[in-house]
């Protein structure tokens, strides 16, 4: 879920939605980064999802152009929860991954005890 959408400058505001290029040169160049500060090159951008009955959508962000290199690196699957975090350095946007790989139920029972 995003909280806050003001982490854009406005060129790179202006470069997500532009029209004028090809879809696969849309978005911002970023720097994902990972707990063991393990670093991936991505892209940045806006998909939109239509409905294909009523062709109204939803805008999503969305991190590709190696998120698959992401998910490997890290050891991702299904059920795995992340968090995303934005910040800047040298101006240059970026993010930071936090992965929490769920608990077995009995490690949790273990716990709780």
């Amino acid at each position: 879920m995003l909280t806050r959408n003001d982490f854009l400058t406005p060129s790179e505001s202006q470069a997500m939605e532009r029209e004028d290029i090809e879809e696969e040169n849309i978005g911002v160049g970023t720097i994902l980064v990972n707990e063991k500060s393990k670093m991936w090159g991505l892209r940045f951008k806006i998909w939109v999802m239509e409905k294909k009955k009523s062709g109204n959508g939803t805008l999503n962000y969305a991190l590709n152009w190696g998120w698959n290199d992401v998910v490997k690196g890290n050891n991702l699957k299904d059920g795995h929860e992340i968090s995303l975090w934005s910040f800047r350095c040298r101006g240059v946007l970026c993010f930071a991954l936090e992965h929490r790989v769920p608990c077995s139920k009995g490690f949790a029972a273990l716990m709780e005890s």
